[in-house]
């Protein structure tokens, strides 16, 4: 089985809003140093399914795709209306695909009685309205791993689909704010049915941290006002080579990361790959949160003929 060993924090962001190390802007890494170390109190699994939001609200039941945008499908007709009308609007060929496979998942969510009075009875707790935000993995979605015989892959990790419901799965993204009020473990053995089932991203490991005092003192003798400062025709070489100085910096703390996590031993959750894990921080810190991939997940992205299957996988 793979194992998180030789693991790289890429250059290159896959989703917006969480970075690796190595691309971090300035205040992000600031406070991810702040006190000399690079804390790992909490990670969870990485997973490259699809972005999906579900709740209610005062009008019922909604979900949501990072496809359908701030829009809340109240059924799956939405979905499929949004696709025909964004290709209208973009002048971009028409598929449907995505937008019938989150489609088909809404309807199963809102058949789910036990989920239904769930979400409703949690939006009343909450003054009228709850969400649940995590990734959908729906198996209309997948192909056959090239990798492991009898598992699936949705964009470039391994899966075994006998962890998933007939139709697929939604892992719940256990450390995100918005889903303090709920249990995932509620969610996996109550509100789970035979075509759907929940999960979380929860891993265990034992919490540590890494030095990074050297690069601290480096980092704090740049010239950051220079780094801060506005790009012009008199400053922009001198510029230029802090920023090359804050690149280096960067690239030594994730290769100390990067070794640290490949000694934690983490195997992955549901199959013989993973993406990585997420970095979150200790309660109470501004240090922001960050991922760092699997060795075999940053190979497969780095392959020009991959890139597609990024940009098709939140539509």
């Amino acid at each position: 089985m793979f194992s998180f060993k030789h693991f790289s924090v890429l250059t290159e962001s896959i989703r917006q809003g969480l970075p690796h190390i190595s691309t971090m802007d300035h205040e992000q890494f600031k406070n991810l140093i702040a006190d000399k170390k690079v804390h790992i109190a909490h990670a969870t699994e990485k997973t490259d399914g699809s972005t999906h939001v579900f709740g209610h609200d005062q009008h019922g039941f909604y979900s949501q795709s990072s496809g359908s945008g701030n829009e809340r499908m109240r059924s799956s007709k939405d979905y499929e209306d949004r696709a025909i009308r964004r290709s209208k609007e973009t002048g971009k060929p028409l598929d449907l695909t995505a937008a019938h496979a989150f489609g088909h998942a809404h309807d199963i969510l809102q058949k789910n009685k036990k989920l239904q009075n769930h979400l409703k009875s949690a939006a009343e707790k909450a003054g009228g309205e709850t969400s649940v935000r995590g990734e959908l993995f729906h198996k209309g979605l997948s192909r056959p791993s090239d990798t492991k015989h009898g598992e699936v892959k949705f964009v470039g990790t391994s899966y075994d689909p006998s962890h998933m419901g007939h139709t697929g799965k939604i892992v719940i993204h256990s450390k995100l704010p918005e889903n303090q009020q709920h249990d995932p473990e509620h969610f996996r053995h109550q509100l789970s049915d035979k075509h759907i089932n929940f999960d979380d991203d929860k891993i265990e490991h034992k919490p540590a941290h890494v030095g990074v005092s050297d690069e601290h003192k480096d980092f704090h003798n740049l010239n950051h006002e220079l780094l801060k400062a506005r790009t012009t025709k008199q400053n922009k070489s001198e510029k230029e080579n802090e920023h090359a100085k804050f690149d280096a910096i960067k690239q030594r703390v994730a290769a100390k990361v990067d070794h640290h996590v490949s000694k934690m031993g983490i195997s992955p959750k549901w199959g013989s790959g993973t993406e990585g894990l997420v970095v979150h921080p200790k309660e109470g810190s501004s240090a922001p949160r960050f991922k760092v991939t699997s060795a075999a997940f940053r190979e497969y992205k780095a392959d020009p003929e991959n890139k597609e299957k990024f940009k098709l996988r939140n539509k």
